[in-house]
């Protein structure tokens, strides 16, 4: 009885063993390979039937280069799970494509990540996570509603230019800066061959009765004239045209000292600023008077020029003329920064006084003209009181008004009357028409 149970549970032991070392089901799970696919494609619509299979597919838009999702293959048979995401062929379909580039911005190039190499086999695979594109789960794709892009900024007005740099004093090159009515004045006093210079006091009384005017011009710098009329000019808020005396008659200025005693007024009454300054002439007549020749003049203009420049003064800088002398000449405007001329309708004999205005306008015309159409001022023009007659220019008070009527109707700028005070010095003759005195204004 024992044998028989003994040998039951042997065979019993043995079958219990034999079943413990071999499964019961020959079936074992294997990788056969995992692919990288990177390829540039347009975003597809994978439709499948109630069963999970693939059926049709439709192009939704084109994507750039988007990494694709490596896909494990496996001999189990895929089960259809709820969802269109999870119904993809696993062996033989192509990578997952991005959701439709609407839903989210694409990423720039630098951000995308890059596919890991292709494994060879026996080599482990990890999973590898990727911003781009997630591998389909059993949850259906939601499209993200497109967001509402913020309004744009409020414009910025821009910040304000900052303000201009004043200019150094004194440092004005244009020759075209206009200056308003001018007039002219002397410093003499006294009769015929017996002139004498006005005291400071008395210049700076008349200087005082011509603040009306824009500017005044002087001739040169005798009796002390240059420093008084710098004084007395910036204290009445006025310009001056000053000007040297070149003459071989033997009361000629040096041109150097002339200069040097305008920088020095200039220095010490107007702060250094040239700006007071706005014309500088070398001479008065002198070409017309065959006192000097054209190149001496020329020559007076370049020196000059050179040393006001050096002193710190860039404005205009010429010789005065007649109109004939200028316009027979043009080598003195051409070498000026401005034409400077004299006119007088008195000394035509077919002007009237009421039209001195346009005789005198129909002559800077000529002089701009032969000048090559450079700025002309026109440093002196008024009409006497008193002399002879001239055909139709007849020299009275009446007359004076009227012709002084009809330049400031014709000018407002560039122009200076001719004289302030009469000049009881100077000497009479038959070509001045015996008024030459009387031209005085005030």
């Amino acid at each position: 009885m024992k044998s028989s149970v003994w040998a039951n549970a042997l065979v019993a032991g043995i079958f219990v063993g034999t079943a413990c070392g071999r499964p019961l089901i020959n079936k074992r799970a294997f990788v056969t390979e995992v692919v990288y696919v990177t390829q540039e494609v347009a975003g597809v619509a994978v439709y499948v039937d109630e069963d999970g299979t693939p059926y049709s597919t439709s192009t939704i838009a084109q994507v750039s280069s988007i990494p694709s999702v490596a896909v494990p293959a496996t001999s189990a048979i895929s089960q259809p799970t709820s969802g269109i995401a999870s119904a993809l062929p696993i062996a033989s379909s192509p990578a997952v494509p991005a959701p439709p580039a609407a839903s989210s911005p694409a990423l720039p190039p630098s951000s995308l990540p890059v596919p890991s190499p292709v494994p060879t086999s026996g080599q482990a695979v990890e999973p590898t996570a990727s911003v781009a594109a997630e591998p389909a789960t059993s949850t259906p794709a939601v499209e993200q509603p497109a967001t509402t892009p913020p309004p744009p900024p409020s414009p910025v007005n821009p910040p304000p230019p900052p303000p201009a740099t004043p200019s150094p004093p004194g440092t004005s090159e244009d020759p075209n800066e206009i200056t308003g009515l001018g007039i002219t004045y002397d410093p003499y006093t006294g009769g015929k061959g017996s002139s004498s210079c006005k005291s400071a006091d008395q210049i700076a009384k008349e200087f005082d009765g011509m603040k009306g005017y824009a500017a005044v011009r002087i001739y040169g710098m005798d009796c002390n004239l240059v420093p008084l009329a710098v004084q007395n000019v910036v204290k009445n808020k006025q310009k001056l045209m000053a000007g040297a005396y070149l003459s071989h008659q033997g009361n000629g200025e040096d041109l150097s000292k002339v200069i040097q005693a305008l920088k020095s007024a200039v220095d010490q009454y107007a702060g250094s600023n040239w700006d007071v300054i706005t014309l500088f002439s070398v001479e008065n007549e002198r070409v017309n008077e065959h006192d000097m020749t054209v190149s001496e003049v020329v020559d007076a203009i370049n020196q000059a020029r050179g040393q006001l420049r050096g002193v710190g003064y860039y404005g205009p800088v010429g010789a005065v003329e007649t109109v004939p002398a200028m316009v027979g000449n043009p080598a003195i405007c051409k070498a000026a920064d401005v034409a400077m001329v004299n006119s007088h309708a008195f000394f035509d004999p077919n002007t009237q006084a009421s039209d001195a205005g346009t005789f005198v306008k129909g002559q800077v015309e000529q002089v701009r003209k032969a000048c090559g159409y450079k700025r002309v001022v026109v440093t002196e023009s008024g009409w006497p009181h008193q002399g002879n007659s001239n055909g139709k220019a007849v020299a009275s008070p009446a007359n004076q008004e009227a012709a002084l009527k009809s330049l400031r109707d014709n000018f407002n700028s560039d122009l200076y009357l001719f004289n302030a005070f009469d000049s009881p010095w100077k000497s009479d003759s038959a070509s001045t028409f015996n008024a030459e005195p009387y031209w005085g204004i005030m």
